[in-house]
């Protein structure tokens, strides 16, 4: 028997697409599918939950080439093996389906037609395409990282269901409160003593979910799509009645860590030093601008009007506030205009009566004691400087 081909090896220094590595996940058939599917089609319909990641290999990157070689060769290698054990016939290599995608090259499914994978996802363009996944049934791939310090550290397991375990012990409480209450007294030690086991079981089931907060905060910071990574990977051939194909299966994973996140932007990139001095000018004009009591003095005296003969203004000597006698108003005529007679032939009970016109008033001299007549103007020649409080 011929000597089986390597089939597993490590990876570049690669970019982490959008990571399943928390929690496994499963992918579910096509909803239009699964509606008319019966029972047991569903479930086969429904895949077994996985952890894994998917990656995209820059062509232009020598880096990211050379993985794509290293998966290349994998992927051979599982081909040649299935063939060597009668696995798979030489007419599967030639229709199987390689979990390394070339999108440029590669057709996909969308909807009920086969397209470029480029022309469902134009990111992709100039790139290769792989997943890298593991059934749970195999469990979570290890996973460490090096902290800053240098150090290999393994990533602590995930903490599952602590809030369904906190509801469970809070209900369980609640019953043995429950049942304290309305014991008599000879069975209510015994319900005391429950309570206080519950009460104990609610207090760990906290503590538990405090400690798996923690750990959560950890995996957000090191494990998200843009994260460097360094994966360990098993190229597997596989055949079903409804074809054949090589998938990567992902072992191990060593999270490099400076990655920049799928979708963010740095800060710098976002905000020069010329924004952020306009920034400080705004808040300086908008924000922090007080008016000082000068200003508001300033204020008054522009918005009062006098009259010559009061122009002396009494001026307090504490506190040197001004006290300002404000203008008299000009007299206005107040005789009535002399009604017209009409004859009433001549009146129109249809027609609404006119509006009388508006008088602007004539400023007059502290000298002269005549009130001149009023003289009619129209609207559109007020002055807005003579009647200050109109406008």
């Amino acid at each position: 028997m011929a000597t089986e081909l390597l089939t597993h090896a490590k990876t570049g220094v690669i970019q982490m697409g959008w990571p399943k590595l928390y929690e496994a996940v499963a992918f579910k058939g096509n909803k239009d599918d699964d509606k008319s599917a019966k029972k047991d089609d569903k479930k086969k319909n429904e895949s077994t939950p996985a952890y894994g990641f998917p990656v995209l290999l820059d062509k232009d990157d020598p880096d990211h080439m050379r993985t794509v070689r290293i998966l290349q060769k994998l992927s051979k290698n599982a081909e040649d093996n299935a063939i060597a054990l009668k696995k798979w016939g030489k007419k599967d290599r030639i229709v199987s389906n390689d979990g390394l995608k070339d999108a440029d090259e590669d057709e996909i499914l969308d909807g009920d037609k086969t397209v470029l994978m480029t022309d469902k996802y134009p990111n992709r363009a100039n790139h290769f395409y792989v997943n890298f996944s593991r059934s749970s049934k195999a469990g979570r791939p290890g996973i460490r990282y090096i902290d800053d310090e240098g150090i290999l550290r393994e990533l602590p397991e995930p903490i599952l269901g602590t809030k369904e375990d906190i509801q469970a012990a809070q209900a369980n409480l609640n019953d043995a409160r429950a049942a304290y209450a309305t014991a008599d007294e000879d069975a209510q030690e015994e319900a005391k003593t429950l309570v206080l086991e519950a009460t104990r079981n609610l207090e760990k089931a906290q503590e538990r979910d405090a400690k798996a907060k923690e750990v959560k905060v950890l995996w957000d910071k090191l494990v998200y799509p843009g994260q460097n990574v360094q994966a360990s990977v098993t190229a597997r051939a596989w055949k079903t009645q409804t074809g054949s194909g090589v998938s990567y299966r992902l072992d191990n994973l060593t999270i490099v860590g400076g990655g920049v996140r799928d979708g963010s932007f740095e800060y710098d990139e976002d905000f020069t030093d010329e924004d952020i001095e306009a920034l400080i000018a705004w808040r300086d004009k908008h924000v922090n601008a007080k008016p000082s009591k000068a200003d508001d003095e300033a204020a008054l005296l522009a918005d009062t009007d006098f009259d010559e003969a009061d122009s002396d203004d009494e001026v307090d000597e504490d506190t040197g506030e001004i006290a300002v006698k404000p203008r008299r108003k000009a007299a206005v005529s107040r005789r009535r205009p002399k009604p017209v007679e009409v004859e009433d032939d001549d009146v129109d009970e249809d027609e609404d009566e006119e509006e009388a016109p508006r008088h602007r008033p004539k400023k007059t001299s502290s000298r002269g004691r005549r009130k001149p007549a009023p003289v009619e103007v129209e609207d559109d020649d007020v002055d807005d400087e003579d009647y200050p409080d109109m406008f």
